[in-house]
């Protein structure tokens, strides 16, 4: 009888040592995983933070290049951050636009700019509301969805439009003409809802649009131009863009000329935010004078 207490005194307390090593083991794996989380958020918020901090030096190309690494390894690490998609797009776009010279290279900036700005669009609660999407094709879906689009969702689609846009500039006037539909869906109902994003941005994008897409008459063009400087008259880039595709394009050498002259000779301190901007299109006014024959043969 005392032989069988010991033996089942003996299994209990190997059973209970049994039992403590598993628990011992489950909050060991616990632990490393509770660590493995901390430890990939604090290296995301790192990547965000010191994507910010490069992004406000933009003014130097380093750090413009820079802004753009650290927020694609967090847009890697996390695809449903809206503001991180916005940052990243803008930042792609900055640096294809004022920064990179290869046109391969260019294009790649502007595509993956746009993909960002797709997908914190696609990721918002009010895109996924549009949630069966069995019986419609994907850009007729986006259209439909852009075109009853809220308020917060204009920086993503904005700054899809703008990378989108620009990446086409270069393209066959087919491509450009097969992807009109949905740009300008987008742009119209940024301009709907707040008319002067980024200092007049949808009126400057179709001003820009307009005088490069066959079929439209020019005049479409010019209105947009001038609403959008009426809008923000010391954001630079849009004199820059009408002088190099409006004013080319109907042969206004002295007002190619007047435009240009004047965005070298302006401040472009006057916005602050946009002092980077601002510096950068001076430097491609310069650009465009010395070419002033050339397109104006």
């Amino acid at each position: 009888m005392h032989s069988e207490f010991y033996l089942t005194r003996d299994y209990m307390r190997l059973k209970y040592i049994h039992l403590g090593i598993c628990c011992l083991f489950i909050y060991m794996g616990c632990s490393y995983l509770n660590t493995t989380s901390n430890a990939n958020r604090l290296n995301y918020e790192y990547l965000i933070k010191e994507g910010k901090l490069y992004w406000e030096k933009r003014a130097n190309p380093k750090s413009a290049k820079m802004a753009v690494l650290f927020f694609e390894k967090a847009f890697e690490l996390n695809h449903q951050n809206f503001e991180l998609t916005v940052s990243l797009s803008r930042a792609c776009y900055f640096n294809g636009y004022y920064i990179e010279i290869d046109p391969a290279k260019r294009d790649t900036l502007y595509l993956k700019g746009a993909n960002a700005a797709l997908t914190g669009f696609q990721n918002t609660a009010y895109f996924q509301s549009f949630a069966d999407t069995t019986s419609i094709d994907n850009s007729q879906l986006q259209i439909t969805a852009i075109r009853k689009a809220p308020v917060e969702t204009i920086p993503a689609l904005y700054w899809w439009a703008t990378n989108f846009g620009r990446y086409l500039t270069t393209k066959p006037v087919l491509t450009r003409i097969e992807s009109r539909e949905i740009i300008e869906t987008a742009m119209h109902r940024i301009a709907t809802l707040d008319e002067d994003y980024y200092y007049g941005g949808p009126t400057r994008f179709f001003g820009t649009f307009y005088s490069r897409l066959p079929g439209v008459p020019l005049d479409r063009a010019k209105s947009n131009f001038d609403q959008s400087l009426a809008d923000s008259p010391d954001y630079l880039g849009t004199r820059v863009l009408r002088a190099r595709y409006y004013h080319t394009k109907l042969g206004n050498r002295d007002l190619f000329e007047e435009d240009l002259n004047y965005v070298i000779n302006a401040d472009p301190s006057v916005l602050p935010d946009a002092m980077p901007e601002n510096l950068f299109e001076q430097e491609k006014a310069k650009e465009l004078l010395k070419h002033t024959s050339i397109l104006f043969e």
